[in-house]
C-alpha cells in the first residue's frame, strides 16, 4: 500500500543541530504534501515552541506536540487535549520531593508561567535551559505546587542521566497503579536525560493513531521517523518506521531502517526512498 500519512519528529530528525530544518527535508516536506500526503509532526516540544520551529516548514503541517497531549491542525485549531489531572501531578510532586530541584510544570497558557519551576532548581537540569532560551515563559515559585490550580500539560523531571535516572523506578514503586505514563528522552552525548510524566496512555504513538483513524488511514500506510525512546510508540504504530542514524543507542535493537543522520538529511533520505521513488 503506498505511504498516505508520513509522521516526523523534530529534534534530531526534522532538525539539524542549530534546530532549523535544512533546504533538502523542507524540499522533501513540499513534494510530499503536492502528492496529497499528510505531513504531521510528532514531537515532545510544547506547542508554542513548535509553532516557531514550524514557520520554516513549506507547507501546512498537523502538529502533535508534548509527546502527544495536543494536536493542533495547520490553521492553528486546537482539536485535541490529553492532559495530566491536576490531582495526580499533585501526587506525583508530594512523592518525589527530593527530585524538586530537577522538576518542571508546563501549563497551556500564554507568556511567564507557561514553564514553572520551584526556586532552588538547579542550572544543570530543565533551569539552565529556560533561563538562556526561553526566560519570558519561565516563572520560579516557592513550592510548585502552588501553581496546580489546573491540570498541567505534564510533569518533567530532566538532568544529568545519573541524577534523573533514579526516578522511574522510584515513582512506579510508588503508585501500584499509577495514572500517568513515563517516557525518556535521552541525549546522552550532552550528559542530559529528560522524563516526562504525561497522562496515562498519552504517547505520541496513541495520539498519532487516533489521529490516523480520524483521517481514514491504516497503520500500513503511515511512515513514522523518529531518534529517540519518546518516538517508540509512534514507531512500533506505523507500517513503515524509520531510525535516524543518530539515534539513541539501543533503539537500533528494533531492527528498524535506518536512514541518514539529522545533520545529513536523513528525512529527505528517507522520503525519497519510502515515497518518492516508489511513486
Amino acid at each position: 500500500m503506498p505511504i498516505r500519512l508520513v509522521a516526523i519528529d523534530l529534534d534530531g530528525t526534522l532538525l539539524n543541530s542549530n534546530a532549523t530544518i535544512s533546504p533538502a527535508n523542507r524540499q522533501a516536506l513540499a513534494e510530499v504534501a503536492c502528492r496529497g500526503i499528510q505531513v504531521v509532526i510528532v514531537t515532545g516540544r510544547r506547542y508554542q515552541s513548535a509553532q516557531v520551529i514550524l514557520r520554516q516548514s513549506p507547507c501546512p503541517v498537523t502538529l502533535i506536540s508534548s509527546n502527544g497531549a495536543m494536536i493542533v491542525s495547520g490553521t492553528g485549531e486546537t482539536l485535541h487535549r490529553d492532559f495530566l489531572p491536576r490531582e495526580m501531578a499533585l501526587q506525583i510532586l508530594r512523592a518525589a520531593r527530593e527530585y524538586r530541584p530537577y522538576a518542571v510544570a508546563i501549563f497551556e497558557i500564554p507568556g511567564r508561567g507557561q514553564v514553572v519551576m520551584q526556586h532552588g532548581a538547579l542550572p544543570e537540569g530543565p533551569f539552565g535551559w529556560y533561563q538562556t532560551h526561553s526566560p519570558d515563559l519561565l516563572l520560579q515559585v516557592p513550592e510548585l505546587e502552588e501553581t496546580l490550580s489546573t491540570d498541567p500539560i505534564q510533569l518533567m523531571f530532566g538532568g544529568p542521566p545519573e541524577r534523573v535516572g533514579p526516578i522511574e523506578p522510584f515513582l512506579m514503586g510508588r503508585f501500584e497503579r499509577p495514572g500517568f505514563h513515563l517516557t525518556w528522552t535521552k541525549y546522552l552525548g550532552r550528559n542530559l536525560s529528560i522524563l516526562d510524566v504525561m497522562n496515562h496512555g498519552c504517547t505520541k504513538g496513541r495520539t498519532l493513531a487516533a489521529w490516523a483513524s480520524r483521517l481514514g488511514i491504516p497503520p500500513s500506510d503511515v511512515m513514522a521517523i523518529g531518534d529517540n525512546f519518546n518516538d517508540l510508540e509512534m514507531l512500533r504504530f506505523a507500517g513503515w518506521a524509520v531510525l535516524m542514524a543518530n539515534c539513541s543507542a539501543g533503539l537500533e535493537r528494533q531492527g528498524w531502517p535506518t536512514t541518514l543522520s539529522n545533520e545529513q538529511d536523513g528525512v529527505a533520505a528517507a522520503i525519497e526512498k519510502y515515497i518518492l521513488a516508489a511513486t
